[in-house]
């Protein structure tokens, strides 16, 4: 007795859910009402029944949009590692080059003091 009112609930809370789905469709987009009922008539579908070809599709298709999200963050992740790397490996030849005209400078000033006191 117990699991089968468990089982209601179930039922009443995926109905509930459709219904949420089904209207919040509705108002997105305006002739889903109408596309609806002439499936369930061509199809000799109730609405339920329909209803749950459509949560059926709705949750294919979320899965597919997490997994192309999944993989969108893995290829952004890949890309900044990516321009890290080129980051550091440019401040590095960069400072090679910063280092090298300092060490000129300073050569170059002694020279110039070396010339001065004599």
């Amino acid at each position: 007795m117990i699991r089968r009112s468990t089982q209601i609930n179930d039922k009443l809370k995926r109905a509930r859910e459709h219904q949420k789905q089904r209207e919040s469709l509705s108002m997105a987009l305006p002739g889903f009402d109408s596309a609806m009922h002439t499936a369930s008539k061509i199809l000799n579908l109730t609405q339920d029944d329909l209803d749950e070809i459509m949560s059926i599709a709705d949750e294919s298709f979320q899965t597919n949009a997490k997994d192309e999200g999944t993989d969108k963050n893995e290829k952004i992740r890949q890309k900044v590692s990516k321009l890290l790397i080129t980051q550091e490996e440019c401040a590095s030849k960069l400072l090679k080059v910063f280092s090298k005209k300092l060490d000129e400078i300073q050569a170059t000033d002694r020279e110039l003091a070396m010339i001065r006191s004599s």
